[in-house]
């Protein structure tokens, strides 16, 4: 997935804070580098990966179809099925977050 540009707009300013108005992040299933809205660092996100329902579907049809093979843990070992949270490792604030629904 690429990341499309987002814009932002300074909607006001006091002495040391500056707010800042931002679109949705799109952000895709691996770390992407950044300009962090909220400590304004160039950094590369912290992605964590998080078991969804379809990480835990995919699991339970591998250990019906395939249960004499024990490969029903592939699901929690591999990212492709689970969920995708980005944070800033400068701030550690949450981003963005990037949602599976695929199963194949």
């Amino acid at each position: 997935m690429l990341m499309e540009t987002n814009s932002y707009h300074q909607i006001g300013q006091s002495a040391n804070e500056v707010c800042v108005e931002m679109d949705l992040l799109q952000v895709g299933s691996e770390p992407v580098g950044m300009r962090c809205p909220y400590c304004c660092e160039e950094v590369m996100t912290r992605a964590m990966y998080k078991t969804s329902r379809t990480t835990h579907l995919v699991a339970l049809i591998l250990a019906v179809l395939f249960w004499w093979l024990c490969c029903c843990i592939l699901p929690y070992i591999i990212k492709r099925w689970k969920n995708v949270e980005h944070y800033c490792p400068s701030c550690r604030r949450f981003l963005g977050s990037y949602t599976t629904n695929k199963i194949l």
